[in-house]
């Protein structure tokens, strides 16, 4: 189980595709961040991870720190995560967080053209520069932090060359997301299929040399292909293996539905002093796996990210309604995915075969990193 506890609305940037908004500031109490403890330990006590976001979560770096001190008091067995545009990392928190294994990931789009388009400080002054010393401490401290990117229309040319600098920075896991709320058109769309075919031959060069290194979305869409019996891709089992717990304590089945934590109420399923709505829970769950009569009839549809509830809500305003462009995105990006992979399989890549045929892989890398 996943819990996500949103610390504050606030954050020390703006960025255009972010929610949060600047004018509606809410910050979680420490009250409420240790009944959302109670509230975890009580229904979920068994390998949970907990997960700090805002806004900037690390605008409440103390509270994320008396947090964790009260959540290891109580019985059970957490994780902890924090994702953070990296701004306010130092010494002192990355020290705390490898003491208390807090994983860090850091949002950040790539080389300076793509990052500097939209995340920006309040005053508009470009975060680029200042974050490239965040992003040499936080891999000095945490080798294996997630770098997460997201690519809007505006910043496509710079797709595969922000996959090839942050390979070449040092991140091990780059985890991509595109921004389809952004402005696609016939040209946009034809330069993410030129950036997929660059960016292959980039994951090629980078198996063939035996590099490790986790670059989403092809590593899922190759595991797809590969097992396509019983497999799940990009499966979204809505408020059933994650929730997210609003600043003042309502509960709600995705982090995405969270926003202000007050002007969605609808979409809320509890709240921490009370208990799960049960019955809404499992009627939202229900909505979002009614079957899209598009999708039925398309052979992408069991490898396709139109399982993802939150999104198609955010894009559609339905659950279970897939939009055009993410339909688009994926009918552009599978078969490149495939291609790649079957290349990678006749080469006899001994990197590629290890990572996708052989099931204990995962163990034996993390082995192996330890020594």
């Amino acid at each position: 189980m996943h819990v996500t506890l949103h610390l504050t609305t606030a954050c020390n940037m703006s960025c255009d595709y972010c929610y949060s908004s600047p004018n509606n500031k809410h910050f979680m109490s420490q009250e409420t961040a240790n009944k959302s403890i109670d509230f975890i330990a009580n229904n979920y006590p068994s390998n949970t991870g907990i997960i700090f976001f805002g806004g900037e979560p690390l605008l409440m770096k103390e509270l994320i720190k008396s947090t964790i001190s009260y959540s290891s008091e109580k019985s059970g067995y957490f994780h902890y995560k924090v994702t953070t545009n990296g701004l306010l990392l130092d010494a002192d928190f990355l020290n705390y967080a490898n003491k208390v294994n807090l994983q860090v990931s850091i949002s950040i789009d790539g080389n300076e053209h793509a990052h500097n388009a939209f995340r920006r400080y309040a005053d508009r002054t470009p975060t680029f520069e200042d974050l490239k010393e965040k992003v040499d401490l936080l891999l000095k401290y945490q080798p294996y932090a997630k770098a997460l990117m997201t690519v809007s229309p505006e910043t496509l040319p710079y797709y595969s060359s922000s996959v090839e600098y942050l390979l070449n920075r040092g991140f091990k896991y780059i985890i991509v997301s595109l921004n389809y709320a952004g402005n696609w058109n016939d040209k946009s769309i034809k330069e993410l299929k030129k950036q997929y075919k660059k960016i292959s031959k980039i994951y090629e060069h980078n198996i063939m040399k035996e590099e490790k290194f986790y670059f989403s979305p092809f590593e899922m869409k190759l595991a797809s292909h590969i097992r396509q019996e019983n497999f799940e891709c990009y499966q979204c089992h809505l408020a059933m293996e994650q929730i997210s717990i609003a600043h003042d304590g309502s509960i709600y089945p995705c982090v995405q539905f969270v926003k202000d934590g007050m002007s969605n109420k609808s979409y809320s399923i509890g709240n921490i002093s009370s208990a799960i709505d049960e019955f809404r829970k499992e009627q939202l769950y229900q909505e979002s796996k009614k079957p899209s009569a598009i999708c039925s009839v398309c052979d992408y549809n069991p490898r396709c990210n139109n399982k993802c509830s939150c999104l198609n809500w955010q894009l559609s305003g339905e659950l279970n309604q897939i939009s055009p462009i993410v339909c688009e995105t994926e009918k552009i990006l599978i078969p490149i995915v495939d291609k790649l992979g079957e290349r990678l399989f006749k080469i006899g890549s001994s990197m590629f075969i290890q990572k996708h045929y052989n099931v204990i892989y995962p163990i034996l890398s993390m082995i192996e990193d330890m020594n």
